[in-house]
């Protein structure tokens, strides 16, 4: 069993102290500027957030993106309502019939 305080290299499966860089990889790693960018790193051009300016009108941009017609409302259609009720009393009229 490991001990506590230590943890497995995700890199070089080596046993390793916790607090302490890696043998290793301490070995085989290369100055930043000369090494090679991994995939989740990202250039610092790459930083920031790109959200919009202090002037930033919704309606605006609700418009643009959506188009200017308002939205369908959502709702039940009336037959289905009707449907429901005439269900829910024969689902009664059965649920009495079959006590009695």
């Amino acid at each position: 069993m490991a001990d506590p305080l230590t943890y497995i290299c995700p890199f070089c499966d080596r046993e390793v102290r916790v607090g302490k860089p890696c043998p290793g990889c301490a070995k085989k790693s290369k100055p930043a500027a000369t090494r090679k960018k991994r995939s989740w790193e990202q250039d610092k051009s790459c930083d920031g957030l790109d959200l919009p300016d202090e002037d930033f009108d919704y309606d605006d941009f609700v418009a643009r993106e959506f188009g200017g017609k308002p939205h369908r409302q959502i709702g039940v259609k009336w037959y289905w309502w009707i449907l429901g009720v005439i269900l829910l009393i024969l689902m009664t009229v059965g649920a009495f019939r079959v006590c009695l």
